[in-house]
C-alpha cells in the first residue's frame, strides 16, 4: 500500500488490488470521526467495470458496524476478497493521522535564520499570512494579481524580488472573465503570456477548505490569494470566532497566504472587522490610491503597518497605466515604481515624520536669479500643510531626536526648516 497524506487529504493506493481510496472532509463529533470516502478502480485490473467509480459516501471511520457494512457493500460491487482488511486499514490509518497532528520537535538549537524568507520581497513573507487592506474600488485586485504574476513567473521589478512559486487565486468578489481580462492586460504590460490557477468561490473558506486543500496538493501551490476576506468568512466580519477559524483553516494548508481586505472608512486605522485580523496576521500592508476622474493612470501607495519579524519596511508606490481597446475594454496595463509622496492622496498614508519631511522639503522660496532656499515653518503651518488634525502629535514629531537635526532643524521663533542631507 502507498499512502499520501497532505493538508487533511489522505490517499491510499492498493496497486495489487487495483484500488485507490481517498479520504477527506473530516469531522469529529462525540468521539466518532467521519469523512468523505471516494473509491476508484483501475480498469486495467478490473476490465469488467464500465467506469472507475466504485463509491463516494460519507463514512463513519470509527464504528465497527459501519466499517463492516462498508466492506460488505464494496465486496458486492467489486469482489476482491480483501475488503474487510482494506477498510480496517485505511480507517485506522486515517484516524491516527488525523488525530496525531504535527509531530513534536525540539527548538532552540536549530541554526538561526540569516534572513527572513520572502515569496515577494518586501511585501509577502514566506509561510505567513499577509493582509493587504484599503478602501473599496482602489485597485487591490489589480495589485494582488500583479504580485501573483511576479511570483508565478519569477519576475523582479524595482524593489519587488520574488521566489518562484505556484499561485492559486481564490475569488469571492469578481468573476473569471473579469479577472482573466485584468491578468491578460497585466501580462501584456509585462511582455509575457501568462496564466495562474484561479477558482471562483461562493462557500466560506472554512466550509470549502478540503476541496481547496486537494487543489493545493494536486498543483503544488505555495501561494494562496484570498479576495476578499469579508466574503471568505461568510460576511461575519466582526465575529472573532469566524475570523480565527479562517486563519486556522489557512494555517492548515501550510502555504503562504495574502488576504485582501477592506476598511470601514478611509480614516480607519486598520482592516475592517474583528481585532483578530491584526492579531492573527503576521504581516499587514495598507493600500491607498490616487487617480483623477477620467485619467488612465493610478498611483497605488503601499504602507507597512505591522510585522512580527524585524522592522517595518519603507512605504512605496506603484503607478498603473491603463490602455483600453477600441471597444473600451481593458487591453494593457503597465506598472512602474513611483514615490507615493508625489500625490496628496498617497502621501497621506505615509508615516507622520515622512509627511513632515516632504512638506518641509517642498517649502521653498525661489529667488530672482533662480536660486532657492528652504522656508522655516511654524508647527501650525506644518500641521495645516500636511492636513493633520492633532497639533500636539505634530509638535512631538518635530522635536523627536530621531528626525530633528537629521531631516530638519529648529529655526528662529519656534519654526522648523528642512535640513538638506549631503
Amino acid at each position: 500500500m502507498e499512502e499520501i497524506t497532505k493538508f487533511g487529504y489522505h490517499q491510499y493506493n492498493f496497486p495489487e488490488f487495483g484500488m485507490t481510496i481517498k479520504v477527506d472532509r473530516f469531522h469529529e463529533s462525540r468521539h466518532e470521526l467521519s469523512a468523505d470516502v471516494t473509491i476508484e478502480a483501475d480498469l486495467g485490473k478490473h476490465p469488467n467495470l464500465v467506469h472507475p467509480h466504485v463509491l463516494l459516501q460519507r463514512q463513519n471511520l470509527s464504528g465497527g458496524r459501519a466499517k463492516q457494512t462498508l466492506a460488505k457493500t464494496l465486496e458486492e460491487r467489486v469482489a476482491i476478497g480483501e475488503w474487510d482488511g482494506i477498510v480496517e486499514l485505511f480507517c485506522t490509518r486515517s484516524i491516527r493521522t488525523y488525530r496525531q497532528g504535527a509531530a513534536m520537535v525540539k527548538i532552540g538549537k536549530n541554526p538561526k535564520r540569516k534572513e527572513v524568507p520572502y515569496l515577494l520581497y518586501p511585501v509577502i513573507r514566506k509561510d505567513a499570512p499577509c493582509i493587504i487592506y484599503g478602501a473599496g474600488g482602489i485597485g487591490k485586485s489589480y495589485v494582488s494579481l500583479y504580485f501573483a504574476l511576479l511570483v508565478q513567473y519569477n519576475l523582479s521589478v524595482g524593489r519587488l524580488a520574488p521566489q518562484p512559486a505556484n499561485v492559486l487565486y481564490l475569488d469571492w468578489e469578481s468573476g473569471e472573465d473579469d479577472l482573466n481580462d485584468r491578468l491578460a492586460a497585466l501580462s501584456k504590460g509585462l511582455g509575457i503570456e501568462a496564466e495562474i490557477n484561479y477558482r471562483y468561490c461562493h462557500q466560506s473558506l472554512v466550509d470549502d477548505i478540503d476541496t481547496i486543500a486537494s487543489m493545493i496538493a494536486a498543483e503544488d501551490i505555495d501561494l494562496v490569494i484570498v479576495d476578499a476576506k469579508g466574503a471568505a468568512i461568510g460576511g461575519l466580519i466582526n465575529e472573532a470566532k469566524e475570523t480565527i477559524d479562517m486563519f486556522n483553516a489557512l494555517r492548515s494548508l501550510h502555504v503562504t497566504s495574502v488576504i485582501i481586505d477592506h476598511v470601514s472608512k478611509e480614516s480607519a486605522g486598520g482592516p475592517i472587522g474583528s481585532v483578530y485580523n491584526l492579531n492573527e496576521a503576521r504581516n499587514v500592508w495598507e493600500m491607498r490610491a490616487s487617480q483623477a476622474v477620467g485619467s488612465d493612470r493610478s498611483l497605488m501607495g503601499l504602507y507597512h503597518r505591522k510585522t512580527n519579524v524585524g522592522r517595518r519596511h519603507d512605504s512605496f508606490g506603484l503607478e498603473f497605466v491603463f490602455k483600453d481597446d477600441e471597444k473600451s475594454n481593458i487591453d494593457a496595463v503597465w506598472v512602474s515604481e513611483r514615490d507615493p509622496s508625489e500625490e496628496e492622496d498617497t502621501r497621506s498614508g505615509m508615516d507622520l515624520w515622512q509627511q513632515i519631511e516632504v512638506f518641509l522639503r517642498e517649502s521653498i522660496e525661489v529667488g530672482n536669479n533662480g536660486s532657492f532656499e528652504y522656508v522655516p515653518m511654524t508647527i501650525e503651518e506644518v500641521r495645516e500643510g500636511i492636513g493633520w488634525d492633532n497639533y500636539a502629535t505634530v509638535k512631538t514629531s518635530l522635536s523627536d531626536k530621531r528626525w530633528n537635526n537629521r531631516l530638519w532643524q529648529h529655526a528662529e521663533k519656534g519654526k522648523y526648516v528642512y535640513l538638506e542631507r549631503s
